[in-house]
C-alpha cells in the first residue's frame, strides 16, 4: 500500500488577483497612524508629553470641604485617572477614582475634570489618546 500526499491539499491558499492588487494599492501607514494604533492598544504606553491640563474650571476640589471631609482626609492622597482623546477631552467613561479618602472627593472631582480642556499626548510628534493621572497630596495643617 502507497501513501500519496496531495501538494494542493498541503499549501495554503492562493490569494486571488484582486486581494494582492488591493494591497498593493493600500497607501502605507504613516507614522502617526502606528502612534494612535499603539496608543489604542496600549492606552499607557509611553510617550514624549504626557496629556497635560490646559483649562482646569472648575477647580477639581470645590470650596468649602465640609469639616467632617477634612478631619477624616487629612494627610491623604486622591488619584483618580482618566483617558484623555486626541482633541484633549476626557473621556469620562474611562474615568476611575484609585484613591479617595472620602467619596465626596469623587462626587466633586469627576463633574469638574469633565469640564476641563488638556494638551493631548504626543507620541513620535503625533497626538494619541493617552490616560492622565490626577493626583493631589491633602496637606495636613497644623491646629490653632
Amino acid at each position: 500500500m502507497a501513501l500519496v500526499c496531495l501538494a494542493v491539499a498541503c499549501a495554503p491558499a492562493r490569494q486571488g488577483p484582486a486581494v494582492q492588487n488591493a494591497q498593493l494599492l493600500a497607501p502605507p501607514k504613516d507614522s502617526c497612524e502606528l502612534a494612535r494604533e499603539d496608543a489604542r492598544l496600549d492606552p499607557r504606553l509611553d510617550v514624549e508629553r504626557v496629556p497635560t491640563p490646559v483649562k482646569m474650571d472648575p477647580p477639581p476640589i470645590k470650596r468649602p470641604v465640609p469639616p467632617m471631609v477634612l478631619r477624616r482626609s487629612r494627610g491623604d492622597t486622591i488619584k483618580a485617572e482618566v483617558l484623555i482623546d486626541t482633541l484633549g477631552r476626557p473621556d469620562m467613561t474611562t474615568f476611575a477614582m484609585l484613591t479617595s479618602p472620602d467619596s465626596w472627593y469623587t462626587t466633586n472631582l469627576k463633574p469638574a475634570i469633565a469640564q476641563w480642556r488638556f494638551e493631548p499626548a504626543l507620541r513620535n510628534g503625533c497626538k494619541v489618546p493617552r490616560y492622565y493621572l490626577f493626583s493631589v497630596s491633602l496637606v495636613r495643617r497644623p491646629r490653632r
